[in-house]
């Protein structure tokens, strides 16, 4: 539809074929399609006379008879061609077959936890409702499609593409919504002739290989409308075309990554006359889409990050984009002098030398210590190993110019799986001549070789790479590195509240926490009123924003990275440690800002109010403490004691503050801890009448410990002399809910006075919910607390219908329910010095208590937000790009970066047998990938793996798995840079006994979710 931008033809891959079998032919572009010997030394001149004449000879042969030649003298070399339907993590082959609809990729995921809520990291795609249209594409895949959502029947997605085919998944990779494209009357006649709603998995992907599909007159109108929309796109384009395919002269910036949305980015590009009413219509919009994913080295779309609304662009610096350039020419001119060496047998040199020398020998060095894997990361230090000396690194400029290139390809994964720059990558790997034994030259295989030269730490975590914070830089193996603000503490301004601030005398603030933790940023307290049913719950909130003003540059640095990260190894900071811990962290004398509710022992929740205050009396106390001095333990039927531990686990450090013991408390001290959990609870349990989700998984969780590892650093590189230990355990819930439940009560507190006073912040709502109240609450009242009740664990199924019906977080300066959590309106406040939109709320906040002091009353009922640090349209701008930096940091810490630290630890017990972990796992199937693989749970940490249909190894055919199926399985590889764990079977140990019987029926009104 849109012509590639600088598509240029690979002369080295022509020229491979006319290359003696000694030269490195061109062809190696491939992705070790083919591996070949290293280059011998000087031939005789009667060997060189006697090649020459054979090269003659071959040179006038027809193309077909040369390649029969050459693929005889290399048949031992063969390697597996890509496959053309590339799973997750694989290579696919763009470029000799089709591309189809059956090639797509699905995203699947359990849901994800955040403590006490359903995370933020689902994808948006649970938003999607019949009638929605979206844009199909995958990693594997160069060309998109456009498809209708059908709806949702018996836990499936069904869609149905522009090109006619019918396909179900568990939803989609997009990038391009267009909602209530079509109305509801408009789909019946495709839905009628789907299978029944009943119908399993297994036998919706038979259909599907049979090629059944709804008969194209059914859907006709459907395929002229999304036809329709493609050519009004195409159109756009075409008058638009020197523009857009110029787009990254008006976008780019000589030296720093922009992040724009792809509205923005049609504001910059496209007249104003495109725009009806400030808008563009969603034929425009997919035009500049199109275009911009054309180009492969400016815009890269951040796919973890998407709004429903719209998503961010990555807009490459030009100084990255002649790093590409500088290295593509380098591979070039390396290629086409090895092709020329060949003829010629004379010795030329090209930069590409200098540097492959270098890196031979950092490897070769690497080796002497750590072994190479095929799993994604570099073995652990060797038990013969000798302390290496720091490693003198002598890379030439333009050494460090092709190392950056591979950081940007096998690090931040820059390209598009189909990129023709992806061969770039492999040939240089190829030409280094020592990965012979590598199923692929992929950037898997480039990760590594970054840690073998030194590059990255053997210990680096990939996702902190593939989950880039916009405008912070990567330190290799260290943290993050935010522009230089000079001194932050000079500009920390006075106590805008100091007048209005009440003493909290003669109540006692429980800070309920870990030792471990240092920042403390909550506590709470109780006081009794004169009606003995009714108490004050107090929450005391650290209160940085009284000091440190939106616009300064402490507000700046928070910005960049919204959320402490919790990585291990790579702990960062939202505030400055000296900033956070040393003046807000609560202690005696120091600023709160109080968030109180009035409550009844029936849990009812009758007043609240926000209060500055100043903390006296401050406890320092564990959840395990409170739980054992109140004898209140949670009941979890769900813990998992499994642990494992890999190195010297270090003794617990003292706790930096003084820890109060249950032997330390008093009577009223005790009773009232007693009372706030129970007030708790009584909460807890009217929301959960409401529908709230009662019970939140255990996960596993990776702690790193560095504590006995000499690190030298060498200017940027950095010498290892051992490897971290790592303990993986389930975070079960051992103590207490009182803080849980009284964190949340502050939060509907907060949301509440806000909403009142006309106050935008950042309220987090679950908006698709809203249609589905009544099936919420039928299906959590008739589903999970049965299941909870007879100690069973709801399983993935039931897990998925719920997200379905809930659909994704939102967050929007307009209040609504939040149905996961069972309340009428929600905000986060409770955590100003980890989470900068809690931050973001007491600025508000506290401008609306200035503003009620300044004029002597209260602002509730009020429209004007003049007096505010952020208007309600200024923050609708802003909260995309804190929603965006909020997912990605937890990304990092409870999604793909705590998963690499588990899988390292499996490679490292698995391959090197530093841990004991069983020869074989129970694998339970969750769901088939059509003909291609099975997607199924370990019962080990939970851990998802994948079964391809190759290592079924006879034990049954892939038409006979069953969605439920119980399988004995053996690790076949664990690739820690794909996050991705491969098995194959070796027995079966439950089989779900299912007849592939389908029907079709009618189906009007008979959709599963609104």
């Amino acid at each position: 539809m849109y012509p590639s931008k600088d598509r240029i033809k690979c002369s080295y891959l022509e020229a491979g074929y006319e290359a003696s079998a000694k030269s490195q032919p061109a062809s190696t572009m491939e992705k070790a399609t083919v591996q070949h010997p290293a280059p011998g030394a000087d031939d005789s001149s009667n060997q060189l006379r006697a090649q020459e004449d054979e090269e003659a000879r071959r040179a006038k042969l027809p193309i077909r008879e040369r390649l029969r030649i050459w693929s005889q003298e290399h048949k031992d070399e063969l390697k597996t061609i890509a496959h053309d339907f590339a799973d997750q993590g694989e290579l696919s082959n763009t470029f000799t077959r089709p591309q189809n609809v059956s090639m797509g990729q699905f995203d699947f995921s359990s849901p994800l936890f955040d403590g006490d809520e359903l995370g933020d990291l689902r994808s948006d795609d649970a938003n999607l409702k019949p009638g929605d249209m979206v844009e199909l594409s995958s990693d594997g895949t160069r060309r998109p499609m456009l498809a209708v959502c059908l709806g949702r029947f018996n836990g499936y997605e069904h869609y149905y593409t522009s090109s006619g085919k019918w396909f179900t998944g568990l939803g989609v990779r997009t990038l391009f919504v267009v909602q209530n494209f079509f109305q509801p009357a408009e789909l019946q006649p495709v839905i009628n002739e789907l299978p029944s709603t009943a119908t399993p998995l297994e036998s919706l992907n038979a259909l599907q290989d049979l090629g059944h599909n709804p008969s194209r007159s059914r859907g006709a109108a459907l395929l002229r409308k999304m036809l329709q929309f493609a050519q009004d796109a195409e159109a756009v384009y075409q008058a638009n075309a020197g523009t857009l395919d110029a787009s990254s002269t008006f976008i780019g910036d000589p030296v720093k990554h922009r992040y724009l949305t792809l509205h923005e980015i049609a504001e910059l590009l496209l007249p104003e006359s495109f725009q009806k009413d400030g808008k563009f219509e969603p034929h425009v919009l997919y035009a500049v889409h199109r275009s911009l994913l054309q180009d492969e080295v400016f815009f890269r779309p951040l796919r973890h990050t998407g709004h429903k609304r719209s998503y961010l662009f990555e807009v490459s610096p030009l100084s990255e984009v002649r790093i590409v350039q500088k290295a593509e020419n380098l591979v070039r001119e390396y290629l086409e002098k090895d092709v020329e060496m060949g003829k010629s047998q004379k010795r030329t040199s090209s930069p590409m030398h200098d540097f492959i020398k270098t890196a031979r020998t950092m490897i070769d060095r690497s080796r002497e210590n750590r072994l190479w894997t095929k799993s994604g990361i570099i073995g652990p230090l060797t038990p013969e190993a000798s302390v290496p000396a720091p490693a003198a690194h002598e890379w030439s400029s333009t050494g460090l110019e092709l190392l950056n290139f591979i950081e940007l390809w096998a690090s931040y994964q820059k390209f598009p799986a189909h990129s023709r720059l992806q061969c770039l990558g492999s040939a240089i790997l190829r030409a280094l001549d020592r990965y012979q034994d590598a199923e692929s030259l992929s950037t898997s295989l480039g990760w590594t070789f970054l840690q073998e030269v030194g590059w990255i730490p053997p210990w680096e975590i990939p996702a902190r790479y593939s989950i880039r914070f916009p405008g912070v830089e990567i330190k290799r193996g260290g943290s993050y590195v935010r522009p230089n603000f000079d001194d932050l503490d000079r500009h920390l301004e006075s106590d805008i509240l100091a007048p209005m601030r009440k003493t909290w005398e003669g109540l006692t603030a429980y800070c309920i926490d870990a030792e471990t933790t240092v920042d403390i940023d909550d506590a709470v307290s109780l006081e009794r009123t004169p009606d003995p049913n009714q108490y004050w719950i107090h929450v005391h909130v650290a209160d940085p924003a009284s000091s440190i003003q939106p616009e300064t540059p402490v507000a700046k640095y928070a910005e960049l990275i919204p959320e402490t990260i919790y990585l291990p190894g790579h702990f960062e900071r939202m505030l400055p440690s000296d900033l956070g811990r040393d003046r807000f962290s609560l202690a005696p004398d120091r600023p709160c800002l109080t968030f109180s509710a009035l409550v009844d022992k029936d849990g009812s929740v009758l007043d609240h109010k926000i209060t500055p205050g100043i903390l006296k009396d401050v406890m320092y106390i564990t959840s395990e403490d409170v739980a054992s001095a109140i004898e209140d333990h949670r009941e979890d039927p769900f813990a998992e004691e499994a642990e494992i531990s890999l190195g010297p686990i270090p003794d617990t450090k003292p706790p930096a503050r003084p820890m109060t013991r249950p032997g330390d408390l008093n009577d009223a001290q005790s009773n009232d801890l007693a009372l706030l959990s129970e007030l708790g609870k009584a909460v807890q349990a009217r929301r959960l009448n409401r529908g709230a989700t009662p019970f939140y998984q255990p996960r596993p969780e990776a702690q790193a410990y560095f504590d006995h590892i000499p690190q030298i650093e060498t200017g940027n590189f950095g010498s290892i002399t051992g490897d971290p230990s790592i303990r993986i355990a389930y975070s079960n819930n051992s103590g207490t809910d009182l803080v849980e439940n009284t964190m949340r009560l502050a939060g509907e507190a907060a949301a509440r006075w806000c909403h009142d006073r006309g106050v935008p912040i950042p309220f987090r709502t679950q908006p698709h919910a809203i249609q589905n109240a009544a099936a919420i609450q039928q299906f959590t009242s008739d589903v999970f607390y049965p299941l909870l009740k007879a100690g069973i664990r709801p399983d993935e199924q039931h897990w998925r219908h719920y997200q379905a019906l809930v659909g994704s977080d939102e967050i929007s300066t307009s209040a609504g329910p939040h149905f996961s959590l069972g309340v009428p309106m929600y905000t986060k406040a409770t955590s100003p010095l980890r989470r900068f939109s809690d931050l973001i709320v007491h600025w508000q906040i506290e401008a609306a208590l200035v503003e009620e002091y300044r004029r002597g009353a209260s602002l509730v009922g009020n429209q004007d937000d003049s007096f505010l640090p952020f208007r309600r349209q200024q923050l609708d701008r802003m909260l995309p790009m804190i929603r965006v930096r909020e997912k990605q940091a937890r990304a990092l810490s409870r999604g793909d970066g705590g998963d690499q630290w588990i899988l390292q630890a499996l490679v490292r017990a698995w391959r090197f047998g530093e841990a004991q972990i069983p020869e074989t796992f129970k694998f339970q199937v969750i769901h088939i990938h059509g003909r291609r693989s099975v997607l199924g749970r370990l019962n080990w940490f939970d851990r998802s793996a994948v079964l391809r249909s190759e290592a079924l190894n006879d034990i049954l055919k892939l038409a006979d798995v069953r969605v439920g199926d119980v399988y004995e399985v053996k690790l076949k590889n664990v690739n820690v840079h794909g996050n991705q764990i491969l098995v194959e079977a070796i027995r079966i140990l439950e089989k779900i006994n299912r007849d592939l019987a389908i029907t079709v029926e009618d189906k009007r009104g008979d959709l599963e979710i609104q």
